[in-house]
């Protein structure tokens, strides 16, 4: 039964009741000491029972009220429990994501950056061999040069002492052949003084 019947089958028993009660109060005459007594206990056998019956049904009205307020509260306990463990475990899940992002984000940059500090030392040992490279072929360059230029001061020397001595070897062959002429003159001479000296005898005898 619902509170509003309940209250409305109060109402009526008691309107009823009340007008029932002066019919009963008449019997009583009003200038009898006990007639306040006697209404007191007829109110109490006609109201008494019905009151007790209203605060019964009141008290567990009352009850049954406190019974679902704190079901209600908690039930809404349980609710915000519940949104709170899914706001913590949420959270919880974002705060995890976003470390494990920037975890690997800090894991790329630390790749990264290892990768251009070996890129970096590459370079620089590629830069560094390339330079004694240079250095060496520059060195063994000035050596051939040097070389070539030895041999060919050393070539330059012989063929100008070979030319200088053949020059020399020319001067003596002209003056040997310049001495010999002049003994073939004088020698060719000679034979002619002879001759002129032969025939002059001759002529004569």
């Amino acid at each position: 039964m619902s509170r509003s019947t309940t209250t409305d089958q109060s109402v009526e028993a008691h309107q009823g009741q009340t007008e029932r009660t002066p019919q009963k109060s008449e019997v009583t005459h009003p200038d009898d000491p006990s007639a306040s007594g006697n209404l007191d206990k007829i109110r109490d056998i006609l109201f008494g029972a019905q009151a007790r019956e209203h605060d019964r049904r009141f008290a567990q009205l009352e009850q049954h009220l406190l019974r679902e307020a704190t079901d209600l509260r908690n039930d809404l306990k349980r609710r915000f429990e519940s949104l709170e463990l899914y706001i913590k475990k949420e959270v919880e899940s974002l705060t995890n994501r976003l470390s494990k992002e920037q975890d690997l984000r800090g894991e790329s940059v630390t790749r990264l950056t290892q990768d251009l500090t070996h890129l970096a030392a590459t370079l620089e040992e590629k830069a560094r061999r390339l330079e004694q490279q240079a250095t060496h072929a520059q060195s063994h360059v000035l050596q051939q040069l040097t070389e070539r230029t030895n041999e060919l001061a050393e070539e330059a020397r012989v063929r100008h002492a070979e030319t200088t001595s053949a020059m020399e070897g020319a001067v003596r062959d002209l003056r040997a052949e310049k001495t010999d002429r002049a003994a073939l003159a004088g020698i060719l001479m000679e034979a002619a003084q002879r001759l002129s000296k032969a025939e002059a005898p001759s002529s004569r005898g």
